[in-house]
């Protein structure tokens, strides 16, 4: 685990990670904005998205990302851990 992965509030990725998976309609694949996930999770601090984003990738429940995390796919494994 990097200094990055450790500053991520394990709560609000969870609340990304979900938000993610209902605009991608619980599908792995299908892509989804920042922009409309930010809103849906509540999030406002897009340094703290990207970060969220990251760790998200690291752990391998979202992919095919765009470098500023704008587009990017939930995986079926992502959708797995948002269902918990």
């Amino acid at each position: 685990m990097n200094g990055e992965e450790e500053q991520v509030p394990r709560e609000t990725a969870r609340r990304v990670l979900q938000a993610a998976a209902v605009e991608a309609f619980g599908r792995p694949g299908v892509y989804v904005t920042r922009e409309l996930v930010m809103q849906r999770s509540a999030m406002v601090d897009l340094l703290m998205f990207l970060r969220i984003a990251g760790y998200l990738e690291n752990e391998g429940w979202i992919a095919e990302a765009d470098a500023d995390y704008s587009m990017f796919t939930v995986t079926a494994e992502g959708l797995d851990e948002a269902m918990r």
